[in-house]
């Protein structure tokens, strides 16, 4: 329904009208209902001025950005109006804080509110006293209401039922998640490419679109589609409810002790140590785009000995022989290192040599510094883990006191948190690594990456070698320390 409106000039009486789509549906609360039951007061009342209509037709009283209240808020502050009627306070606003906050603007400017339904005027006492009884009124009700959701939801997650769209990989099944092959063979692809294949979010996402292989929504692989599903714990089977806030136009993410948390509720398409590998390499800092792209073998890893600044590459020697070098970036660009420059070639060659080093020598003996890392990752790994498990007991405590939880719920947390605290407390930092994998998994990572050296084009090698190098560094010539990465 389309409405024309009368430019406001002087002092009127605004009527203001509202509805949303599905309210008209679900209560039958018509624009022209609201419009007559109005225009029948003001006559009733004997007013003989003419007044403007402000409708908006279609919007929601949660969201305060309405056209149409928007242009009466404007024509308020000229000094056009003297009186505005509504036939109901939720015509207006749901919210008692905007609601005292739009009636306080209505004062500033001396203009009275009234509802004709609820029967009071702000020009009087006992007007705004009705007002605030019935706005305090409506929002108890609402948070109510909303708190029976939350406990609802609770349970639904608590009994392991997925309550929105099932993630790619799954079906959904009687409000249940089950696996759906074809697609978990993709998941499965996609974690390993970027685990032990080194292949970043935009790689993964061409090589999916390249394929053909459409995302759930039948569009092609984006960026954040990729991290979404690397981040997303249902595929270690872990159902996460109430992480995001969607009360407000832009969705943010809660903090962790708020969230509704279930291990072991869903069927699994990722094995828990695979899925915490691929969050620790998430949260760390990426090589840049440029040098995982560059087309030499330690752009992006090769770091000065001298002063620990990035080595990048150059060219040296005569006009019709030109050879490729690494040269100090401080250095080149600053002067500020006395760091020398070497053949590219030869360093890749040494590079090459201390790889194959470490994959002869590898063992608990004779390379302590390997499980010592494993170890100091391990030991963090674990204090994360134990202080997100007290800020979620914490906020099931908050629950259980506020009636949203039963305490059999909370004690189900409280033994969860005491039990992963009494397996750090027992276990040592070494018994807790399982050295053999380490081993086998270090070795197998070399041996993959001395391969692609040999075979593949530079970019495919480089991020094989990745997964396994941290950085390469040069203190001097022919000496090279190879620093790895224990995920």
């Amino acid at each position: 329904m389309k409405h024309e409106f009368e430019q406001v000039n002087e002092k009127s009486i605004a009527l203001y009208c509202r509805v949303s789509t599905d309210e008209q549906a679900r209560e039958g609360v018509s624009l022209d209902e609201q419009q007559e039951r109005l225009k029948a007061y003001c006559r009733a009342m004997g007013w003989s001025t003419e007044p403007i209509l402000f409708v908006d037709d279609g919007y929601s009283a949660k969201n305060m950005d309405r056209p149409q209240l928007n242009r009466l808020l404007q024509a308020v502050e000229k000094g056009s109006i003297s009186r505005i009627l509504v036939t109901k306070l939720d015509r207006l606003s749901r919210r008692l804080l905007d609601l005292l906050k739009l009636i306080d603007v209505f004062q500033e400017y001396d203009v009275s509110f009234a509802s004709i339904s609820e029967s009071f005027d702000t020009n009087t006492p006992s007007g705004r006293l009705t007002l605030q009884v019935l706005g305090a009124v409506a929002e108890f009700e609402r948070e109510r209401i909303r708190e029976r959701v939350f406990e609802n939801m609770v349970h639904a997650a608590n009994q392991g039922k997925w309550l929105t769209q099932s993630p790619y990989g799954y079906r959904l099944e009687n409000k249940e998640l089950v696996i759906y092959e074809p697609e978990a063979q993709i998941v499965r692809d996609v974690y390993d490419m970027y685990l032990n294949q080194g292949i970043g979010y935009r790689g993964i996402a061409r090589k999916l679109n390249d394929a053909g292989i459409l995302s759930k929504q039948k569009k092609e692989w984006s960026l954040r589609a990729i991290k979404l599903m690397l981040t997303n714990p249902a595929y270690k089977g872990t159902l996460v409810w109430n992480r995001v806030d969607t009360s407000k136009s832009k969705r943010n993410l809660k903090d962790n002790s708020e969230w509704v948390v279930v291990d072991d509720a869903l069927p699994v398409i990722i094995d828990k140590k695979t899925w915490e590998r691929v969050q620790h390499q998430t949260n760390k800092k990426q090589m840049a785009p440029r040098a995982q792209t560059s087309p030499h073998l330690l752009g992006g890893l090769l770091k000065c000995g001298k002063c620990g600044s990035g080595m990048s590459i150059g060219w040296s020697g005569s006009k019709n022989k030109r050879y490729r070098v690494y040269v100090c970036s401080a250095h080149k660009n600053k002067g500020t290192c006395t760091s020398k420059q070497y053949r590219a070639d030869e360093v890749e060659e040494w590079f090459k040599e201390g790889l194959q080093q470490l994959l002869n020598m590898i063992g608990y003996q004779s390379f302590p510094q390997l499980i010592q890392k494993a170890t100091q990752q391990n030991e963090e790994n674990v204090e994360q883990k134990i202080r997100t498990a007290k800020n979620r007991y914490k906020r099931k405590v908050e629950a259980y006191t506020a009636g949203l939880i039963e305490l059999e719920d909370l004690n189900e947390e409280k033994q969860r948190l005491e039990k992963l605290i009494e397996e750090a407390d027992q276990k040592s930092s070494v018994s807790q690594i399982d050295i053999s994998y380490v081993e086998k998994m270090v070795k197998e990572k070399i041996k993959n990456a001395l391969d692609a050296i040999d075979i593949l084009p530079v970019p495919e090698a480089k991020s094989l070698i990745k997964t396994i190098v941290e950085k390469v560094i040069i203190p001097e010539e022919k000496d090279i320390e190879i620093v790895l990465r224990i995920d």
